[in-house]
């Protein structure tokens, strides 16, 4: 993790490894990202299957060690809601602590102080909990769970006890960089000594039936100006000693379920599957793709209208996300015809 300043001026990247083993999810958000590729959206699918095999233990581990022998040590445990997933154990073992950075995606409800302690026991270094308003009221019905709030500032107290690193993750929707919420929240944060992660509101998963959510230029700018004066930032902001803009496999990639990369949580294009072509050979794909490799100050899919328009098209009715590579971006087909 020290060296990705020096390993991205040699011209190599260093993305953080998003890890979703598992959809399954207590909660049923307004905004979840997920939402498509969880299995309540197949029962009213007549036979159509997804032969694609779910992601297995040696995976995981074949994934650590081609990330290793790349450089990179960073994973991200998320989902779905990983503190249900009856093997979290394992899968923290898998990744292997000794030679990663590991880091829990959680939306709070299951993390009290014992839970959180034996979470560091294992290997777990951060945890990002989300919180979507300083509003009790309004937190709980975007979570659609009665209750959420107060289990979130709980594991606030449970990760600092704990010696967990911390930040805080909540989605900007449209005008809320102008509230006097989202002012608390960041100097809520601020106060106590941790990060406040934004993520813009974006046209996918459950976003893509709400269009009024997503942010326009003027809630980005203000942001930014916050940014100056709170510890709150985005997936835009420079950290380790570089300025990528747009991160899309630059600074993340997403692994499914089934093993396919995403260039980022929201873009529900893959870039390769694991279990057909090395993670070097998938970063390289990514890197050579005009849309994701160069530099760029926007969210491709958050501030693109070209790019959202097509991906909104070629999602469309799809039974199983992500689309495979060939169908979304491909070497021959590169989306600007």
């Amino acid at each position: 993790m020290a060296r990705i300043a020096e390993m991205e001026e040699r011209g190599e990247i260093s993305p953080i490894i998003r890890l979703e083993k598992s959809y399954l999810c207590n909660f049923k958000c307004t905004h979840c990202s997920a939402e498509y590729y969880m299995d309540r959206h197949l029962k009213n699918v007549i036979k159509v299957v997804d032969t694609r095999s779910k992601m297995e233990y040696e995976d995981i581990r074949n994934l650590s060690r081609q990330a290793d022998e790349l450089g990179l040590a960073r994973f991200v445990i998320t989902g779905g809601e990983p503190l249900v997933m009856k093997d979290l154990d394992d899968v923290v073992a898998a990744i292997d602590p000794e030679k990663h950075y590991v880091i829990v995606d959680s939306n709070g409800w299951f993390l009290d102080l014992e839970r959180a302690k034996h979470l560091k026991s294992i290997g777990v270094e951060k945890i990002q909990l989300s919180l979507d308003s300083f509003v009790e009221k309004d937190h709980d019905n975007f979570r659609n769970k009665p209750g959420s709030y107060k289990r979130v500032i709980r594991a606030v107290d449970a990760c600092l006890d704990a010696g967990l690193n911390l930040i805080l993750s909540t989605v900007l929707v449209k005008g809320r960089a102008k509230s006097k919420e989202f002012r608390q929240m960041c100097e809520y944060a601020t106060q106590r000594g941790f990060g406040l992660y934004v993520s813009y509101a974006k046209p996918t998963g459950s976003c893509t039936e709400h269009p009024e959510f997503v942010i326009d230029k003027e809630d980005a700018d203000i942001l930014r100006q916050m940014e100056k004066e709170y510890n709150v930032f985005t997936h835009m902001t420079p950290s380790y000693g570089s300025h990528k803009g747009c991160i899309t496999v630059k600074g993340i990639i997403t692994v499914t379920s089934t093993m396919e990369v995403t260039p980022c949580p929201y873009i529900d294009f893959s870039i390769g599957n694991l279990r057909e072509t090395p993670l070097k050979e998938v970063l390289a794909r990514g890197m050579r793709n005009p849309w994701l490799g160069p530099h760029r100050p926007d969210c491709l899919i958050g501030e693109d209208p070209k790019f959202i328009k097509i991906h909104t098209e070629k999602t469309a009715g799809a039974k199983f996300l992500p689309l495979p590579w060939g169908q979304g971006f491909s070497d021959e087909d590169s989306l600007y015809d």
